[in-house]
């Protein structure tokens, strides 16, 4: 008897959906920074125990996004529109920050879009030292039971392990008994794909997303919110990738920042992402890139499908 299902996870901006699918998948397939919303698409992980396959869903994290762009209104949906497909979805909560007011809502939000039972997860619990963390712990569940018993019965009865529960992405057996627990609560049906899938993303789209990754790794608070990568091309050699890939701006005055200093920065950002490529191809990368001014490209539908692989229902 096998069983196949789709786990969303959910929650505001770096909150840490990235790292622990990451984590629960077993290989970096989503791009982490410390920098919020860093995640601008659903990106799928995929798991294959003996009899198991659990489908995660990586989201965007959800914000407010009233008088922002079309971007970040698009970032909402993806969210929105991932967990009306889920089996299983998890609100994640980061320790540090509590359940706060913008959590109660938008897991509000959640709930009426779909039917499906959730867990609340307190993550980042590593960056609490253990005397802490329980107190920590004790105080996020009892603000989440106290707005709980304010709702609807039926949300109740969907809530998973009888309150929220720590994660760790760092501590490996809290993530495998998180993927044991997920995987007995999915239905019964067959695996989707090869037990030897991760992912079903494009490799352009992953190549891009690595490049993407060093922009919010080196770049100022608000820069990369403004960029995306287009590849243009990836050539894959016998001992060699050779891959092509631009970087648009939104801004006229963003281009000579990324460029740097005769070049320097872009070279940094080429280098630290050329890492990640090679560990991805298993093989030398010999990348180029190029910077481009988009103007207006996160206002503009047409070029968010282009540069940001988003098509936002609005």
């Amino acid at each position: 008897m096998t069983k196949c299902g789709y786990i969303a996870l959910l929650g505001q901006p770096n909150a840490g959906k990235s790292t622990l699918m990451n984590a629960l998948i077993g290989q970096k397939i989503a791009v982490v920074s410390r920098k919020p919303q860093t995640t601008r698409n659903r990106i799928l992980g995929v798991i294959t125990t003996e009899e198991n396959q659990l489908l995660f869903l990586d989201t965007p994290g959800i914000h407010r996004a009233r008088g922002t762009t079309l971007l970040n209104s698009a970032l909402n949906n993806v969210a929105l529109d991932t967990t009306s497909e889920a089996d299983v979805f998890c609100y994640l909560v980061d320790v540090e920050s509590g359940f706060t007011e913008l959590d109660s809502k938008f897991l509000i939000n959640f709930l009426k879009k779909s039917d499906a039972p959730f867990a609340i997860l307190i993550s980042k619990s590593d960056t609490k030292k253990k005397i802490d963390l329980q107190p920590s712990h004790a105080g996020i569940s009892y603000q989440f039971k106290e707005w709980l018993a304010t709702q609807d019965q039926s949300y109740q009865d969907r809530l998973l392990f009888g309150g929220p529960q720590t994660i760790s992405a760092k501590r490996p057996e809290q993530v495998a008994d998180l993927r044991e627990a997920l995987g007995e609560l999915m239905p019964e049906g067959p695996w989707m794909f090869e037990a030897d899938e991760i992912t079903n993303m494009s490799g352009d789209f992953l190549c891009s997303e690595m490049i993407r990754e060093q922009l919010f790794r080196q770049l100022g608070q608000e820069l990369p919110y403004g960029c995306a990568v287009k590849i243009e091309q990836i050539k894959d050699k016998e001992d060699v990738v050779v891959i092509d890939a631009t970087i648009a701006v939104s801004r006229k005055h963003h281009k000579p920042i990324i460029l740097g200093n005769k070049g320097s920065k872009i070279k940094n950002i080429g280098a630290e992402a050329r890492k990640s490529l090679e560990k991805y191809f298993e093989k030398k990368v010999f990348l180029t890139l190029h910077v481009e001014v988009a103007s207006g490209w996160t206002n503009d539908m047409s070029m968010l499908t282009d540069l940001a692989h988003l098509q936002a229902q609005l």
